[in-house]
């Protein structure tokens, strides 16, 4: 859980809502946006993108909706990351809890 109370700091301060796209089954992480919802107020929009989530951000690019993409495994998100549709998150707070390997 310790990851939800940090994603809501690598968000704007005035955000209401986060946009996920997930590659995750439901069952599997809606507890995670419903606690952090909970404990944060903020909503969170799920997208449960089985098949082509690289093309669909492709296709997006700088208009895409997702604040945070969720994969099943590091080979997903080597390839959205090679894409090129992805940005950095520079917070102390998420360098400071997250080990550098």
């Amino acid at each position: 859980m310790l990851s939800l109370p940090l994603l809501a700091i690598a968000l704007p301060a005035a955000a209401q809502e986060v946009n996920v796209y997930s590659h995750r089954q439901p069952e599997l992480v809606q507890p995670l946006f419903d606690a952090f919802t909970k404990e944060t107020g903020i909503a969170v929009n799920v997208a449960f993108v089985d098949k082509g989530m690289v093309e669909r951000l492709v296709s997006e690019g700088s208009r895409s909706p997702a604040d945070l993409v969720m994969t099943v495994d590091i080979a997903r998100l080597a390839e959205i990351v090679d894409a090129g549709v992805t940005q950095p998150v520079e917070s102390d707070v998420l360098s400071a809890n997250i080990p550098a390997e």
